[in-house]
């Protein structure tokens, strides 16, 4: 089912990620808890140590140098989450615990170096980069400063209350990546716009929409898994008139807009899918356009109507002659 179901192929080589020794710790309470003795940062490594060639890559030019080794615990306490294919690499504690810290930490590949503080909070995100260890201990220092600024905001922040502590968090956020803010502080920018709710110290207008845009982005992920769950197996066994059927019955009685929205943009996928119908899948995606039309759905389905408009106008050419 091409317009519906993509799966990301990855390189697989046939090599093995090298052991990255004592200095790596898989337990993330422990690791955290050293941290917090040691006064240090935590650099957490998710990785796919026997399949992933960009993660043996970062092993083998980066973690496993001394240039990085003899530097980099000065300051970190190293924690490696391994996602092998061979799942005897890791115990069925370790894999249960790298499986909700993926999802926490919303990991969507590898392989993702997160910088934290002890507490787990992060303020930088890289992951591969060229130019060897001793570049790569440079960036990971700059990004040291930012988490040193970002710590000491989130300190002050800790006993203030009202503005002070929206002005405290706004502080800790603003020297932060924009991308590393989006993706792991959406509670901290909730927190903002609710401290701020009459919107006189201008900081709810800072966060607002940032917000909003994240939350939607977040509930189109969770409600387009749950529809290629329904639907997908329904395709694979050729049921495509029951997918449909599911589809209708969602975007009659949708529990939110993008609910909604979503069940209409992959009713008129599947229904090119079943019967090759651009007429029908047209009309479904354009009431679904209608639901958001500046949504990403609605805007996604403004790049896909031309084409099916195109299909539509040369099967009707076709019938006239």
């Amino acid at each position: 089912m091409s317009r519906l179901l993509c799966a990301m192929s990855f390189l697989l080589l046939p090599v093995v990620a090298q052991e990255k020794g004592d200095l790596w710790i898989q337990d993330f309470a422990k690791a955290k808890a050293q941290a917090k003795a040691e006064k240090k940062d935590l650099l957490i490594d998710f990785t796919g140590s026997d399949w992933c060639g960009w993660c043996i890559k970062l092993d083998e030019e980066v973690f496993g140098k001394e240039a990085f080794t003899g530097t980099a615990p000065k300051s970190f306490v190293l924690v490696k989450l391994d996602y092998p294919r061979d799942e005897s690499r890791v115990t069925p504690e370790i894999k249960l615990q790298n499986e909700g810290l993926q999802k926490q930490y919303q990991i969507q590949g590898f392989p993702t170096i997160l910088l934290c503080d002890a507490d787990g909070n992060v303020y930088g995100q890289t992951g591969y980069q060229e130019g060897g260890p001793e570049k790569y201990v440079e960036m990971l220092a700059e990004q040291k400063k930012k988490g040193d600024v970002f710590q000491a905001a989130m300190l002050r922040a800790t006993d203030k209350k009202g503005m002070d502590r929206a002005k405290a968090l706004d502080e800790a956020l603003s020297g932060l990546d924009a991308e590393v803010v989006s993706s792991h502080h959406l509670a901290r920018m909730e927190e903002i716009v609710t401290l701020d709710a009459d919107g006189k110290g201008g900081l709810k207008a800072k966060y607002e929409a940032k917000v909003k845009e994240i939350a939607d982005a977040r509930e189109i992920d969770t409600e387009a898994q749950a529809m290629n769950e329904l639907v997908g197996p329904l395709m694979e066994q050729q049921k495509g008139k029951e997918a449909l059927e599911k589809l209708d019955a969602i975007a009659k009685a949708p529990k939110s807009k993008i609910q909604h929205q979503l069940a209409l943009f992959f009713k008129g996928m599947v229904q090119m899918d079943v019967d090759g119908d651009a007429k029908a899948a047209i009309a479904a995606l354009e009431a679904g356009k209608a639901v958001a039309p500046e949504s990403p759905i609605g805007k996604r389905i403004d790049k896909i109507l031309p084409d099916l408009r195109k299909q539509l106008e040369g099967k009707q050419e076709e019938g006239g002659k």
